[in-house]
């Protein structure tokens, strides 16, 4: 062998491999570099369908689920503008742009850019709809990691909230509350036949860790959602998973734990999203403790014993014996637990077909209703006589199962369509004992709700038709007995609802059409005609026998919705709106016996008639520079055959025994007109990329009209707002907030029997004013970390909202730990 040339082809052999590697190396940097990721400026978190457009060819692109882009399509390109609506735009040159593999964003929401679906069931810009639309989205949501939904509303300054107890809230919009506001979730309603007309706890059985987003619709919303929508709409959307385009399966997901000192809350979640090019789908679940809730310390002097909680009930030698509590702002009896899981899949047959499946389930532990629980009265020598020894909601259980098709095609009488048939299920359950009874008694309903949407779209030219119908049937069972604790025996209890069986029934259908006059001018009106049946049989032979037999209704209404809105320029935009509201009697409006408040008793009236609502109002808001959003709305809503509670009787006797209590009894019923207006205004300036200012109010004043005197709507919330400060840089995010409600003056009380203003739990002058101080930040210590630390109510005010029974947390330190595994 010769030695010389072995080595020279050796010599050979590694300069050629080294060159090749060399090459390989630069390629695969090459393709690396061209391959850029989108981040969120302060939470690191990928932003989705950002847009690159490159200014001389005009060629986009779009950032995948993941947040990435590959930009080699735009190569060489001197100017590519990177725009998302709610992200401070950029342009960078590409060379500029394939040097950088992580290119930040900063977070700046453009409110006249965003897009909602909750106007007319379908995506369009929130600008080109007349409605009063607010949105919240997940980042936000995220950021201010609230307990419930209920306070995740409550501290968005548009809607208020009431609480009888812990596990509850139930919002106001407008002055109209409960089942006068809709609830829908993923386009299905949530309302049943059941929705009272009190204090609700539906809202915080949707997990706000699952949400995309939440639009608010303020005034009326009957033409796209039917019955129930007098006040306004809060569409609850939760996360969608998205799909690849290409034949790759990419997982990611996010958990985090958090701990809350005011009710020693501790809560989990855990989601998992996997993406393929077909099929994708998303896992959601939430568990929560809370313990019982502790007030503020920081009394006005004037109310020092407002709220405060002095004893607690404990059962010893098979009596019912009262204890003090060691510390009275501490809530005793508030806790609760909650479990919240989600399912969605997604299957794409087709370029434009894809079917869903969205499977949710809420459940709880027993829920103690505070404010029953803390109602005493003193006897002669001054000790405490507790009403209750036992008052709970058994665990509320909420199903739903829908299946949606959507569908897009580029001709033919729809474009998009959407067909969703749902099932929903929910039990709830009443359990009380009087204090010093053996007698426990349980109430328990349980509703199933079939329903059925399409919802079409079609465009012809500037034309905009949406149009579809939907029907439901509906089936409540309710039962009832008294339980002996001592000997377990059972004996009769009256039901809540007609013990006979109830049925509801609807069917609707709607259109809905917008005209782009022009850029300027955009003309939007909508009609929608419902109908809903009701069947209820009453079949009460040991109590009282109300209506024994059988009750039919059959209601229809046609409801219209009108208004335009105007772009003059200068980037002002005004709009014109005119609406109507429909809902009918359910089964808990005419068949409902209960005990509103103490020594009141609810009794039925099958002969409601449905209320309406006729709504105007008028909107401006200005942008200035494209950093700062001025928005003013002023609404007036006539309400006519309104649905109040007033005086009744009962064979003739205006007060009966009810559960050992003689009590003044009263029913629902259609009254004579009354009239709500008020105001909301809005203000976001970004004053930099650093620091934004938000601030908005709502101020509602009602009342029913009468021969002589007008008095109060119940429900009517004081004025409440939010004014906040945030700073945004690299990682980090902090925010100062002020949270604050007006007077609600005792004249401003409805003071009827079977009022839910909750008159028992004001002052002698009524509900005092309070805000509270507030601070949260978050620090994102790369993408998939991040540590939230938040201080409510700093100044530990002892304060509660208006009509609630149980006071609001005091000092509330919040400590949360976010982590997003890695992607494969």
């Amino acid at each position: 062998m010769n030695f010389c040339r072995t080595s020279e082809f050796s010599l050979w052999f590694w300069r050629r491999t080294f060159a090749l590697s060399a090459t390989l190396c630069v390629i695969a940097f090459n393709l690396h570099a061209q391959s850029v990721t989108f981040l969120d400026q302060a939470t690191r978190a990928p932003v989705p369908g950002v847009t690159l457009t490159c200014k001389s060819t005009g060629k986009v692109l779009t950032t995948t689920a993941d947040g990435r882009a590959d930009i080699a399509p735009l190569k060489n390109c001197d100017s590519i503008r990177i725009d998302h609506l709610s992200y401070t735009p950029l342009t960078m040159a590409w060379a500029a742009l394939a040097a950088t593999p992580e290119v930040d964003l900063g977070y700046r929401m453009n409110l006249l850019r965003e897009v909602v679906t909750s106007g007319s069931r379908f995506t369009e810009p929130k600008r080109d709809v007349p409605e009063q639309i607010d949105v919240l989205g997940r980042r936000e949501i995220n950021f201010m990691a609230q307990p419930t939904a209920a306070e995740l509303m409550q501290n968005t300054g548009t809607v208020f909230v009431q609480k009888s107890q812990l596990g509850g809230g139930s919002p106001t919009i407008r002055g109209f509350q409960a089942n006068r506001i809709l609830l829908v979730v993923d386009g299905v309603r949530m309302n049943n036949a059941i929705t009272r007309s009190g204090h609700t706890q539906d809202l915080i059985t949707v997990d706000q860790y699952s949400l995309d987003r939440v639009e608010v619709v303020s005034g009326p919303n009957s033409v796209a959602y039917g019955s129930d929508a007098l006040g306004g709409t809060i569409h609850l959307i939760t996360r969608t998973p998205k799909f690849l385009g290409t034949d790759s399966v990419r997982s990611t997901g996010d958990a985090f734990v958090r701990y809350a000192t005011a009710a020693n809350e501790k809560t989990a979640h855990a989601g998992i999203e996997l993406r393929g090019k077909k099929l994708a789908s998303f896992t959601s679940i939430t568990a929560s403790d809370f313990g019982d809730l502790r007030q503020g310390s920081t009394r006005n002097p004037f109310y020092e014993n407002l709220g405060r909680m002095p004893f607690e009930v404990v059962r010893e030698n098979g009596q019912d014996v009262v204890k003090p509590n060691g510390d009275s702002n501490v809530q005793i009896g508030s806790g609760y637990k909650q479990l919240d899981v989600l399912e969605k899949l997604r299957y794409r047959t087709g370029e434009h077909v894809v079917h869903q499946l969205n499977l949710q389930l809420s459940t709880s532990s027993d829920v103690p209703r505070y404010d029953r629980l803390s109602t005493y009265s003193l006897g002669n020598a001054g000790q405490i006589l507790p009403k209750f020894a036992q008052w709970y909601y058994g665990p509320q259980q909420r199903v739903l199962a829908a299946y949606t098709l959507d569908m897009k095609r580029d001709a033919g009488w729809f474009q998009l369509a959407r067909f969703t048939p749902s099932f929903q299920h929910q039990e709830q359950s009443r359990h009380n004992r009087r204090f010093g009874s053996s007698n426990l008694g349980h109430n328990v309903e349980q509703v199933d709700v079939l329903g059925f949407n399409a919802d079409l779209e079609k465009q012809l030219g500037k034309h905009e038709l949406r149009f579809g119908a939907d029907i439901s049937g509906e089936n409540v069972e309710s039962s009832a007995y008294n339980e002996n604790i001592t000997t377990g025996a059972r004996s009769y209890r009256t039901t809540r609802y007609p013990n006979g069986g109830s049925a509801m029934s609807s069917f609707a259908a709607y259109v809905n059409h917008s005209l782009e006059i022009s850029p300027k001018c955009i003309i939007t009106e909508g009609l929608r005609f419902t109908h809903v049946g009701l069947r209820t049989t009453f079949n009460d032979d040991e109590d009282f026998r109300f209506l024994n037999g059988t009750y039919e209704q059959n209601n229809s209404a046609l409801t219209w919705r009108a208004g335009v809105v105007l772009m003059p320029g200068s980037d002002w935009r005004f709009s014109l709106m005119g609406s109507s509201g429909f809902r009918a009697p359910n089964v808990d409006d005419i068949g409902k016996v209960f005990d509103s408040v103490q020594g009141d008793v609810i009794v039925p009236n099958p002969g409601l008639k449905p209320e309406y609502t006729t709504n105007f109002e008028a909107s401006a808001s200005k942008a200035l520079n494209d950093r700062t959003t001025f928005a003013l709305t002023g609404f007036y809503t006539l309400y006519t055959n309104a649905i109040t509670v007033g005086a009744f009787t009962v064979h003739g006797q205006d007060s009966i025994d009810y559960d050992g209590v003689m009590s003044r009894v009263a029913a629902l019923q259609n009254t004579s007109n009354a009239y709500l207006y008020g105001t909301s205004a809005q203000f976001t300036g970004h004053f930099n990329a650093h620091f934004t200012l938000r601030s908005g109010f709502t101020y509602t004043y009602a009342r029913i009209r009468t021969d002589s005197t007008d008095y109060p709507l119940d429900h009517i919330p004081p004025v409440f707002g939010c004014t906040s400060l945030e700073y945004q840089a690299r990682k980090l995010r902090m925010e100062a907030s002020v949270v604050y409600n007006g007077w609600k003056r005792l004249r401003d009380y409805n003071t009827t029997a079977g009022s839910e203003d909750n008159l028992v739990s004001a002052t002698p002058f009524g509900s005092p004013p309070w805000y509270t101080l507030n601070m949260r930040g978050s620090y994102a210590f790369n993408a998939r970390l991040s540590l939230q630390l938040a201080l409510e109510n700093i100044m530990d005010m002892n304060y509660r909202t208006f009509g609630s029974g149980i006071s609001a947390p005091g000092r509330n330190f919040i400590v949360a730990v976010h982590v997003i595994p890695i992607s494969h």
